[in-house]
């Protein structure tokens, strides 16, 4: 199941770039947790979270080094913003909304109706996030003109078993 939620993660994506930014993107390695770690969210210099409920627990990081952030943002946008704060960290959280829509969309198919919180953006090192520890965690790892980033779905089923 995890090649397959990867898959939607990459679609979601590449929808993404087609439909607002205009940019190619390459998807990279998928990394999974393993089943006894505990889970640990990201450890990135940005962060926008989404979580869900319903029809399964978890949520959706996009995460990335603080220039891509910004670069995708403006990108977004059509501005030219020098921070990510007010409305282009608005921006990069939509970003991720998009993204979680997509996956929203195919998993809902599987686990029936699953809703999204408004995005969170955490930006900064110096930061901690508790999460349960009975999280499962597939992170898709991408590349494109503006830099590197990843998207993370992080998810509670009962009986997943990776």
């Amino acid at each position: 199941m995890k090649d397959e939620f990867a898959q939607m993660i990459k679609e979601s994506v590449h929808d993404l770039f087609v439909a607002f930014l205009g940019m190619e993107v390459t998807p990279g390695p998928m990394v999974s947790k393993r089943e006894a770690d505990p889970y640990r969210p990201p450890d990135t210099e940005v962060t926008a979270i989404i979580n869900f409920s319903g029809g399964l627990q978890g949520g959706v990081h996009l995460a990335s080094p603080k220039h891509t952030a910004m670069q995708l943002t403006n990108s977004f946008s059509g501005e030219e913003y020098l921070e990510l704060f007010g409305e282009a960290a608005d921006g990069f959280g939509e970003l991720n909304n998009i993204i979680a829509g997509g996956l929203q969309t195919r998993l809902s198919e599987r686990f029936g109706n699953i809703n999204l919180t408004p995005p969170t953006l955490i930006s900064g090192t110096d930061y901690k996030m508790q999460y349960k520890t009975n999280f499962f965690s597939i992170k898709q790892y991408f590349k494109c003109d503006s830099g590197p980033f990843f998207v993370e779905f992080f998810f509670y089923i009962e009986g997943y078993n990776p």
